[in-house]
């Protein structure tokens, strides 16, 4: 083995015990009655909840708060390829542990979709039933976890001046963009109002909470013009509490 694969492997078996001591550290605190909500998604999980957006992984971001950050994900892929491989086979582990499994779980994931690639597809005629398919892989995602309810989060509204990544640069205008949020908060209402009773499924909709009178998200609660600040997190924590009770 060469001294660059070496170097490679040492540091993909490091990433993996760091992940699997957070899963340790997540499963112990819901044990000891610690957990009162497990947030999955991509960087809104995080920002939602503390002011950091690390690398992905498991991490505490809050009190009682606890993140699953799946990096970069969007809706799409997880509706065509499904949850990653080992959220899944952990799903059935969190299960067995009561203080994880009757957390409050979060599900959220779309933004990048409607920030990237989706306006353009849907001025050119294309559509959003892969929301439908991705609202079935969260529902099963929560049958494996076997807590009786998730929660879906609608994507923030859009910014005028959007986080134009390298990466993942910006596609579309404001109003494409505008009518890509819409499109998928419309068919997330429909595909969670229809969806079996058990495991329930909720919806998180901070669209009227972020958004200003032209339906983009509103200059004060993002610095980044991607993800909510410390008054567009407390705009969001607000929304949380008044859902959950």
């Amino acid at each position: 083995m060469s001294l660059g694969r070496l170097r490679a492997f040492v540091r993909l078996r490091r990433a993996r015990l760091r992940g699997w001591i957070a899963l340790f550290r997540l499963l112990l605190a819901a044990l000891r009655g610690q957990v009162d909500e497990v947030w999955v998604g991509d960087s809104h999980s995080v920002t939602f909840n503390t002011e950091h957006s690390p690398l992905p992984g498991i991490l505490r971001t809050g009190e009682r708060r606890w993140t699953w950050h799946l990096g970069p994900r969007v809706m799409y892929s997880i509706a065509r390829d499904d949850f990653p491989p080992t959220l899944r086979r952990t799903a059935r582990l969190v299960a067995r542990v009561p203080g994880a499994r009757d957390a409050a779980w979060f599900f959220s994931f779309g933004e990048i979709d409607i920030r990237c690639h989706l306006a353009p597809r849907l001025a050119a005629g294309g559509d959003v039933g892969f929301v439908a398919t991705y609202v079935d892989r969260v529902r099963g995602l929560v049958g494996r976890l076997g807590t009786p309810a998730g929660t879906i989060v609608v994507p923030v509204p859009p910014c005028l001046d959007s986080y134009d990544h390298a990466a993942f640069p910006v596609a579309g205008s404001p109003d494409q963009r505008l009518a890509a949020h819409r499109a998928v908060r419309s068919a997330l209402t429909v595909a969670v109002g229809a969806a079996p009773s058990s495991p329930e499924l909720r919806l998180l909709d901070l669209t009227e909470a972020l958004a200003g009178p032209d339906g983009l998200m509103r200059d004060e609660l993002t610095d980044d013009g991607c993800h909510t600040n410390a008054a567009g997190r407390a705009v969001v924590r607000g929304e949380v509490a008044a859902l959950v009770g």
